[in-house]
């Protein structure tokens, strides 16, 4: 009998300290949210009184961006250790590259349609140094051999603030008279990228509950994303 005492009284231990664990990372993702979502630029988007030209110039470095997401996505795979998690991240890979539930064009073929609807062409546009450091800094993420730094990074510092930065997009797009049909990309974005969140956060929860400690990786690269994107968003 106090052997199952026993027994209960860990197993109860370690619920509450998996909840804890569970508050802590929506604590942590709600604060990156709001910090994105307090950022001047998006602010003005919000007013629908952001300029055209610098609502076209997020287009083309968010673009820069962007198009590296396929590779962000197979170097992080290559470092996660369960075959579930990586068929898991595979799907995100999958809808990205069209072959979602309804085959579509890639989501980088949707953008450059985007881009033309605005006479826009990556190439004719230098890359920002903030832009470039974002780039790297996903893509650093994503090469570490320990596989939750590229899940953190493209899981809180990435996936869970894409609806909300997006919205906004499309927002100050359409106060300057620009139809959402028009923006695509964004829309689509908007719809799909929770799930995607929701996904990576469940596999990031079950790895810190494993391992505590993981806690503080997490924080590190989640905030050092933020950190890249908020920069990202002074210099437009």
């Amino acid at each position: 009998m106090d052997l199952m005492v026993g027994d209960t009284r860990t197993l109860s231990a370690r619920a509450l300290g998996n909840e804890f664990i569970l508050q802590e990372l929506a604590q942590l993702r709600d604060e990156l949210i709001q910090q994105v979502f307090d950022h001047p630029f998006l602010v003005q988007c919000r007013a629908a009184s952001m300029p055209i030209e610098r609502l076209k110039n997020f287009l083309v470095q968010q673009g820069k961006y962007s198009r590296y997401f396929t590779r962000y996505i197979c170097q992080l795979m290559s470092h996660l250790e369960g075959d579930e998690d990586i068929l898991a991240v595979f799907e995100n890979l999958f809808e990205e590259l069209g072959f979602g539930e309804v085959a579509e064009p890639t989501h980088s073929a949707i953008y450059r349609e985007m881009l033309c609807s605005f006479d826009l062409n990556l190439e004719a546009h230098a890359t920002l140094p903030s832009t470039q450091h974002l780039i790297d800094t996903m893509m650093n993420f994503c090469k570490q051999p320990n596989g939750i730094y590229g899940l953190s990074a493209l899981c809180l510092g990435a996936e869970a603030i894409v609806p909300h930065l997006y919205s906004d997009i499309v927002t100050g797009f359409s106060g300057q008279g620009v139809a959402a049909e028009r923006l695509r990309f964004f829309t689509l974005h908007i719809e799909c990228d929770d799930g995607h969140a929701d996904t990576l956060l469940a596999i990031l929860s079950r790895l810190v509950m494993e391992k505590p400690t993981r806690f503080e990786i997490v924080r590190h690269a989640a905030v050092m994303m933020i950190k890249a994107r908020l920069e990202f968003l002074d210099k437009l």
